[in-house]
């Protein structure tokens, strides 16, 4: 292993942590720090609601394409799951075709941390992506399966979507397992909006992007998504695939 390097991404790890720190600090100290994030993710709310389906594609590509700000993508999935009509209180959206169109924007969003892990291999090593890429590759239904899971559920997908694209791992893989996924997940989204209970509502319908919990959720996924990387370059993959093969 290049321990050279591994020194370095301890140093890259601690910076990181160290920036984020500062930037929760200043975000809660000075509201004004992030204020354009409101201004965007009203005017995002407001054209995806305008627009319905297409609007519900669109805020899914940006509100997955990044892990820098949150977009509220999940709520407008809510949000128009349960919209009526004033006059006759008739449901406007189907819930079904939500999920479907949400999920396809979702997984296109998402493939943009496939890109850039795929363009980031150099930078962390073609010995240690390659070593990664056989350690998935030995384990060929497990990673799918795990990919799935993280687009059927709210935890950030970028966490494995990045270090499999410096991996070079199948590109239709992660993409058909994140669509299936997304969209159960935005479908579910999308019925809880039409049952229209209280609580869900006040879980997953818009929120605030300038609250602490925002900021905590904002942060709290992009280090996720660092400390992904820093252990894609320090775990000695060889090693790990050396000891299944011994393995019974």
């Amino acid at each position: 292993m290049d321990w050279e390097k591994m020194r370095r991404s301890d140093s890259l790890l601690l910076l990181s942590v160290v920036a984020l720190l500062v930037y929760l600090v200043l975000s809660i100290l000075i509201p004004d720090f992030v204020s354009p994030i409101g201004v965007a993710y009203n005017w995002f709310l407001d054209v995806s609601l305008l627009l319905g389906y297409i609007g519900a594609f669109i805020i899914s590509v940006i509100g997955n394409a990044t892990i820098l700000f949150p977009f509220p993508y999940v709520g407008v999935a809510f949000i128009l799951g349960g919209l009526k009509e004033e006059a006759t209180m008739v449901f406007v959206f189907d819930p079904w075709l939500i999920g479907v169109i949400s999920g396809l924007g979702a997984m296109i969003g998402e493939m943009t941390g496939y890109l850039i892990g795929y363009g980031g291999r150099k930078l962390i090593g073609e010995g240690q992506t390659s070593a990664f890429k056989r350690y998935v590759d030995s384990h060929p239904r497990v990673t799918p399966f795990v990919v799935w899971l993280l687009a059927a559920t709210p935890i950030p997908d970028d966490v494995l979507i990045v270090p499999l694209g410096a991996a070079r791992y199948s590109w239709w893989r992660v993409a058909l397992a994140q669509l299936v996924g997304k969209s159960m997940f935005l479908m579910g989204i999308a019925w809880s909006g039409r049952i229209g209970l209280d609580f869900v509502g006040s879980l997953l319908g818009s929120t605030n992007p300038l609250s602490i919990m925002s900021r905590l959720i904002e942060v709290s996924s992009v280090l996720l998504v660092i400390l992904a990387i820093y252990l894609l370059v320090r775990i000695d993959w060889t090693m790990l695939i050396n000891r299944s093969h011994q393995d019974p």
